[in-house]
């Protein structure tokens, strides 16, 4: 009798985790399937220059971006590409003329705390432009939680990130920094200069 309770409790619990199991993998791929997120990259004077789309699969999201020819972007070149903090939706205002005042209310990388440049949670592989202006880049990460890119914005820059690799110390493989504003420069952004390009982040489904 004792044996007859025990495989029935055995199979009870086994039956249990199966279902859910099933729950957990079915909620899963749902939430999968339903998280997809677009922006529209735009210059400082409104002219569409590409799209970025982040599609959520059953392991990572993969980024898609694809960039047409943009007179502040150099062609065969590498070039910084951040999601940023601002939550808001309003990052990719941009102000006046000048390159270097577009987007600035984007603020800094989304990152979490004490995360630095190159680890942050924004940090997104660089675009290689080419011979003819444009570019299509394409990669997975798990680094992003899919909901945390909501009403942020993404940032194409017109100079290269160089990801916090700059060798600065005594050694003889290093260098003397010429300035403090340099590697504060590196420390947050890479030093990939002027915000060119500017999309909010929307949820499709």
């Amino acid at each position: 009798m004792t044996t007859k309770l025990g495989k029935l409790i055995t199979i009870g619990m086994a039956i249990v985790a199966l279902g859910l199991t099933a729950m957990l993998v079915s909620g899963f791929q749902a939430s999968a399937h339903e998280s997809r997120f677009r922006a529209q990259l735009r210059d400082g004077t409104g002219q569409r220059v590409g799209t970025v789309e982040f599609r959520v699969s059953r392991h990572a999201m993969t980024v898609t971006a694809e960039l047409r020819p943009n007179p502040n972007v150099a062609p065969n070149q590498f070039h910084g590409f951040h999601v940023h903090a601002n939550p808001d939706g309003k990052g990719c205002e941009a102000k006046g003329v000048d390159p270097a005042t577009w987007f600035v209310s984007a603020g800094g990388h989304l990152s979490e705390n004490g995360q630095i440049h190159g680890a942050h949670l924004g940090d997104l592989a660089s675009p290689l432009v080419g011979a003819d202006g444009t570019a299509r880049l394409q990669f997975t990460t798990d680094r992003i939680d899919p909901e945390l890119l909501r009403g942020r914005v993404v940032i194409l820059h017109a100079g290269r990130d160089n990801f916090g690799n700059v060798p600065t110390g005594t050694a003889s493989a290093q260098y003397s920094p010429n300035t403090e504003a340099a590697t504060t420069l590196t420390a947050n952004t890479g030093n990939a200069g002027n915000r060119v390009a500017c999309g909010v982040i929307r949820r499709q489904r």
